[in-house]
């Protein structure tokens, strides 16, 4: 009997005590780490700039922060559900952008309350549009969003003839929404909240949210189980076109206008928050608080570098460096599970 054979289990072993209770049999510091890792690098960085500077851990900063992080953070919410789905979303920035300029130019015609229903409306049309070409039309999310994306980009420039609209400043209730300040605090601000809150109980409380994550861990268990697959993969984009469309009109709201290009730059920091995010409290998988947190982070280390005067190349990089360090440390703290899914 070779040495193996000696210290191989027999056949019929009963598994250990805490194999059978399907316990974590890990060191207590990597149990630990995997959990609170992430957010203890988000709390030494807030300290390391708290030193640096007396101004950072102000009120009035964090409020910079959080008004500057809300247009991202909507953004990201939405592409959650997308994400948890299974799928991907890369026409997030344009909706963005057309929600904007429908409502800028709905405005004049039906009033703010109307355009901004009107708006939405056109946002969770193109999110419908994007759940039905991945689903029933079997385009990949890839490919298919980014073709809407170029529709609606190409639509956005006829729409504006390539100029901002402007939105006319005796419209009070608009403006309020991004501009409107309680002392310190934006009235986006608190609007970030309400939204995290509705986000939050939508994937955590309420059915639709329990489905989508179900479809998105095993689709086909999921429809074996009698779940409409279709129908909430479909849910999932339209939720984010929603989140997406919100987030345009704050945005047109807080510069008074629409500018035919005004979301696209959120894309690639929305889909970094959202992988961040999943590593915050050992999750592995998209959260809305993780989500949420992952944008603050990205946020904060961009306001603590400006104060610096940290060149944007060198914030970027950053970004990068502690996206890759956090997915890549999540993923060797749960180096046990098999590696199977490389898209």
């Amino acid at each position: 009997m070779t040495i193996a054979e000696q210290q191989a289990p027999a056949a019929g072993a009963p598994p250990s005590r805490s194999e059978a209770a399907g316990r974590d049999t890990s060191h207590p510091l990597v149990r630990f780490l995997r959990v609170w890792g992430t957010i203890l690098v988000i709390l030494l960085v807030a300290v390391a700039f708290s030193f640096a500077s007396p101004y950072f851990l102000t009120v009035s900063n964090i409020n910079n922060i959080l008004f500057s992080m809300f247009t991202c953070a909507l953004l990201s919410m939405g592409l959650t559900f997308v994400v948890a789905a299974g799928s991907f979303d890369l026409s997030i920035g344009t909706i963005v952008t057309t929600s904007s300029i429908v409502c800028a130019l709905c405005i004049p015609v039906l009033g703010a309350p109307a355009a901004i229903i009107v708006a939405l409306l056109v946002s969770m049309l193109i999110g419908l549009a994007n759940g039905v070409l991945v689903t029933w039309f079997r385009i990949s999310g890839i490919v298919g969003t980014i073709g809407v994306m170029f529709l609606l980009e190409g639509g956005n420039q006829y729409l504006t003839g390539g100029y901002q609209v402007a939105v006319g400043y005796d419209e009070h209730f608009f403006r309020w929404l991004g501009q409107g300040r309680y002392g310190f605090i934006a009235v986006k601000s608190v609007f970030l909240f309400v939204f995290f809150i509705i986000a939050f109980i939508i994937a955590n409380r309420l059915r639709i949210g329990h489905y989508i994550n179900a479809v998105g861990d095993n689709p086909l268990a999921a429809y074996y189980s009698g779940i409409p697959v279709y129908r909430w993969v479909i849910s999932s984009f339209v939720l984010s076109a929603l989140f997406c469309g919100i987030a345009g009109i704050f945005l047109a709201s807080t510069s008074s206008s629409a500018q035919p290009t005004g979301g696209a730059g959120y894309l690639l920091e929305a889909f970094a928050a959202v992988f961040l995010g999943a590593t915050i409290l050992g999750k592995g998988k998209p959260h809305v608080l993780g989500t949420l947190l992952g944008v603050f982070f990205l946020y904060m280390v961009s306001n603590g570098m400006t104060q610096f005067g940290v060149d944007s190349s060198a914030r970027n990089i950053f970004n990068g460096f502690v996206l890759l360090a956090a997915v890549g440390t999540n993923a060797l703290l749960n180096r046990e599970e098999l590696h199977l899914r490389f898209i």
